[in-house]
């Protein structure tokens, strides 16, 4: 009899063992938690989807998910206190898979979900791009692992200055109202009455945000070749600012990335009836 009072203890022990540790992470009966999922929580600034307030690094990732290509995305999202909290998203021809775990977030309760969705999709709009997954079975049909919001009616202030060209002639300065056009023999045309448009400056703000312009960046402004077209960028928004310089010689991603964004300013700029009617450029740089 004393034989199996020792193995009931024993069970009985092994039991409230399991309770407790299920206590510390929840898991939703019936889900998947297969060892393909990632289960460490190293985060790699190069590879994972980074979501931290207004900055979000690597988020042209997502796009393979959408193009209908099989493989894994982890999006780290932090909260207000600093803590991580992942979403893994995986995908193949049977379908997508969402993995959602909070076992990092300090002020949380531990938790970890996943979902099974038939689609994901790419929305954009003239106030935010998002990233959704569809078709889901659980308590939501939709769920949102991404969104960049550009809406530029929502800052208190939003102005930029913009130096560009050969030579930095070119300027683009919203809070002075001031353009200015290189003609490249000695002298320059300026308007002094520039202005943008509501939805102009939706625009660039817009190409901003997706460009990721509030991290920190990697730039050169250093060139060997002559002539060589350079870039001077100052942000100002809300209460603070940020500063770039760099030049279309150097081809790091953070370069790659800056020079395309502001091309796409420069071309709205150029697009509009003010500057078309500046006079032509009159001659050259060697």
């Amino acid at each position: 009899m004393g034989k199996w009072k020792t193995v009931i203890v024993a069970l009985m022990m092994c039991m409230l063992l399991a309770a407790c540790g299920s206590n510390d992470q929840k898991q939703v009966p019936g889900t998947n938690t297969s060892s393909e999922w990632r289960e460490d929580y190293d985060i790699n600034e190069s590879n994972d989807v980074i979501a931290m307030h207004n900055r979000v690094s690597n988020w042209e990732k997502l796009d393979s998910f959408t193009d209908g290509n099989e493989g894994m995305q982890r999006i780290v999202h932090y909260t207000i206190e600093g803590d991580p909290i992942f979403y893994d998203l995986k995908y193949s021809k049977s379908g997508f898979q969402l993995r959602y775990d909070t076992s990092e977030d300090k002020f949380g309760s531990p938790l970890v979900k996943v979902y099974d969705c038939k689609g994901f999709e790419k929305r954009e709009s003239e106030v935010d791009l998002r990233y959704t997954l569809t078709g889901c079975k659980g308590e939501s049909d939709e769920i949102d692992v991404l969104t960049l919001d550009y809406n530029v009616s929502e800052q208190d202030l939003f102005e930029f200055t913009l130096l560009h060209g050969i030579t930095e002639k070119n300027e683009i300065h919203t809070a002075e109202h001031k353009l200015v056009k290189d003609l490249q023999n000695g002298e320059v045309a300026e308007l002094s009455d520039f202005t943008l448009t509501s939805e102009e400056r939706g625009l660039i703000y817009k190409e901003m945000v997706l460009a990721n312009y509030l991290e920190e960046k990697k730039l050169s402004a250093a060139c060997d070749v002559k002539p060589h077209a350079s870039y001077n960028l100052t942000v100002r928004i809300n209460g603070g600012e940020r500063h770039y310089e760099w030049s279309e010689c150097n081809s790091g991603e953070d370069n790659e990335a800056m020079t395309k964004m502001v091309q796409k300013v420069i071309a709205i700029v150029e697009g509009k009836d003010e500057y078309k009617a500046l006079p032509e450029v009159k001659g050259g740089y060697d």
